[in-house]
């Protein structure tokens, strides 16, 4: 049985669910004691029953003796299981810059109001710098009023330890100073480094990670990709980890 359970494992992450579901159906109304590996494959529709996969499939089965309770059970759970693995591990591609015609892509200044809309008690925002993103600023003040707490990180300036002429936290405690700051003070000034991060993370629950600055260009003019990763463990993990850098004193509240 473990042979077929590692095949099916496979063939959970590699075949639509409908088409999995299909073949537990006909291999649960088998009138035989055992599936044949020559059933096992049959019960797959067109192409799906030649692939190398499914051979497997069948041969596993065949030298299981597992009855068509026990393959069907497990074609069944392993679907299920992938469906709600997709739900919750959902990831969007972002862009800002040309559109193709191939590939539709969601923009990244709608995306991430949208992250911020959805926040319902923390978001974190980390940027390399931050200015002239007038509809985000519109995002965050609304996630404010509505109880959420704000927590920015940005690179800091020259005169704080950091690369920037301007430290973008003066603008924005100004417009937000309800919220959190943070700054990463870099150890080795011998070995320079920068926050360039960029990334935004609501509830624990979804999490943007992109290529583009908190400012209107990288929304709206710029070249840029990012992610949108509906997924609590991944969410969950990426605020962890800043939430430990915060307690280890490696981001400093300001």
């Amino acid at each position: 049985m473990t042979e077929v359970l590692a095949v099916i494992a496979r063939i959970a992450d590699e075949l639509p669910s409908d088409c999995i579901r299909v073949a537990a159906k006909r291999i649960f109304k088998l009138p035989t004691r055992k599936v044949r590996g020559e059933a096992a494959i049959a019960a797959w529709d067109g192409t799906l029953s030649q692939t190398k996969l499914i051979q497997e499939f069948g041969v596993a089965v065949e030298a299981s003796g597992c009855s068509p309770d026990e393959v069907s059970a497990a074609l069944f759970a392993s679907a299920e299981t992938a469906d709600y693995m997709n739900a919750q591990n959902a990831i969007d591609i972002l862009w800002t810059g040309p559109k193709s015609t191939t590939v539709p892509v969601r923009r990244m200044e709608q995306s991430l109001c949208e992250l911020i809309d959805s926040a319902k008690e923390k978001l974190l925002i980390v940027s390399f710098v931050a200015y002239k993103a007038d509809k985000i600023y519109t995002a965050i003040r609304s996630a404010i009023e509505r109880g959420v707490h704000v927590s920015f990180l940005t690179e800091a300036s020259k005169e704080n330890g950091g690369s920037l002429d301007v430290d973008p936290t003066v603008a924005l405690k100004k417009k937000f100073p309800e919220a959190e700051f943070y700054r990463w003070e870099n150890p080795d000034p011998a070995h320079p480094a920068v926050v360039h991060v960029k990334c935004a993370i609501a509830d624990e629950c979804n999490a943007l990670v992109a290529s583009a600055n908190l400012t209107g260009a990288a929304m709206e003019n710029n070249m840029e990709l990012g992610l949108m990763i509906a997924s609590r463990r991944v969410a969950g993990r990426m605020s962890a980890h800043f939430a430990a850098l915060v307690t280890e004193h490696i981001l400093k509240r300001i």
